[in-house]
């Protein structure tokens, strides 16, 4: 009996203790995404320079095209604190939207790029997208 009870005290202190570390987390998280708008929208300087502003816009895409990956795989935190486990499909999320802001910076920046890494970036975003679908259609959720 008492055993039960201590294990009861236990969990409770495990719980209040894991909100709190979660609560503290997301305060952080928020931080960091503001800290990460700020240093994006401050970065608009390098347009008033006229000589360089195909470089400013370039590094601006970038800099927007980085800041809605971080979005994501915060978001995906955010819902993992939420669900207390993770969910595939929204983890395979930021990978699938990095993955497309590297092809978008390379083509951007008219890098030469050759076939084969083409080929590596659309069998990348396939696959990823199967995983992902797969995820959703066979999620623990739905067979509840």
């Amino acid at each position: 009996m008492i055993l039960n009870k201590n294990r009861v005290n236990i969990q409770t202190v495990w719980q209040i203790s894991l909100k709190i570390i979660i609560n503290i987390l997301i305060i952080y998280i928020i931080i960091l995404l503001l800290i990460g708008l700020a240093k994006t929208i401050f970065s608009i300087k390098t347009f008033f320079n006229l000589e360089h502003f195909a470089l400013g816009f370039g590094q601006a895409v970038t800099d927007i095209l980085t800041f809605l990956v971080i979005i994501e795989l915060f978001r995906s935190f955010v819902e993992y604190f939420k669900a207390k486990r993770f969910r595939l499909h929204s983890m395979i999320d930021p990978f699938i939207i990095f993955v497309v802001r590297e092809l978008i910076v390379i083509l951007y920046s008219h890098e030469k790029i050759v076939w084969q890494n083409l080929i590596g970036f659309a069998f990348l975003i396939l696959s990823l997208g199967i995983v992902r679908t797969l995820a959703v259609l066979f999620s623990p959720k739905s067979e509840e």
